[in-house]
């Protein structure tokens, strides 16, 4: 199965085009595509300037800047018109990253703060100093129906991206079940299903929350060659299109309010 659901591209434009925000995916070592929510469409790509691969990539929205973490723990920012980047911080502790498992780069908007995981491993990195401060493993909550089973974390995502929010939740999507999770407390690494996505996912996945406004939040999930909208409150898909002049697999996304 390569979509999770078919969905007519006039839905698409009435979904994604109202904020004309963009979609923004890494695929290779570095290349970021720039993909039209209105079609699904790519635009453009370029890469970043940086030695070696970048471990993901996220908005910012306190300082409306898109960053990206390198392989020597260094958070950069990214000028998406022309790849060059920034140095912010670097972290102090380095993130142990699971083999085969996937590398979450995201931003808390409520504590700007970096959530930088990797298989069970649960970082928050103070973006100010580089400080790591190493959290809870992911883990199901006791008293769950999952309460047995580990988490298998392919992406994750915060609500309410608008400048510097008084609060936020965080989901995760777990790529074993196909389903979607809300870790709550996210310095616990304590995790509870949402609810099924509806299909199986294949392959690595890339998972944003856009944010028009406090409050008001869009959840946008890259898998199965396709652009997926999903139900928040149900974890199921809602709506799905194809990506196009998409080459390689998305490993990471965000979306970016129009400028």
């Amino acid at each position: 199965m390569r979509l999770l659901l078919s969905v007519s591209a006039a839905a698409l434009m009435t979904a994604g085009a109202a904020s004309a925000q963009s979609v923004v995916a890494l695929t290779g070592d570095n290349t970021l595509v720039m993909i039209d929510p209105a079609n699904a469409t790519a635009t453009g790509s370029l890469d970043v300037a940086v030695e070696g691969r970048l471990l993901g990539i996220d908005w910012r929205p306190n300082t409306q800047q898109l960053i990206g973490v390198t392989e020597d723990w260094r958070v950069v920012s990214i000028d998406w018109t022309s790849g060059e980047t920034t140095d912010i911080v670097t972290m102090d502790t380095p993130l142990e990253i699971a083999d085969g498992a996937a590398v979450i780069v995201d931003i808390n908007p409520a504590a700007d703060a970096l959530r930088f995981m990797s298989g069970t491993v649960n970082h928050r990195v103070n973006l100010g100093t580089g400080a790591v401060m190493v959290d809870g493993a992911l883990h199901f909550a006791a008293d769950g129906e999952h309460a047995s089973e580990t988490p298998m974390v392919g992406g994750t995502a915060y609500t309410n991206s608008v400048g510097r929010p008084e609060a936020t939740a965080m989901y995760n999507i777990d790529t074993a079940m196909s389903a979607l999770l809300r870790q709550n407390p996210p310095n616990d690494g304590t995790n509870m299903a949402v609810g099924m996505l509806g299909a199986e996912i294949e392959g690595p996945i890339a998972f944003d929350i856009y944010a028009a406004a406090v409050d008001d939040n869009s959840a946008w999930l890259i898998a199965n060659g396709g652009l997926h909208s999903v139900d928040l409150e149900t974890g199921a898909v809602t709506g799905s299109w194809e990506l196009q002049g998409v080459d390689g697999e998305v490993r990471d996304m965000t979306v970016v309010p129009p400028m």
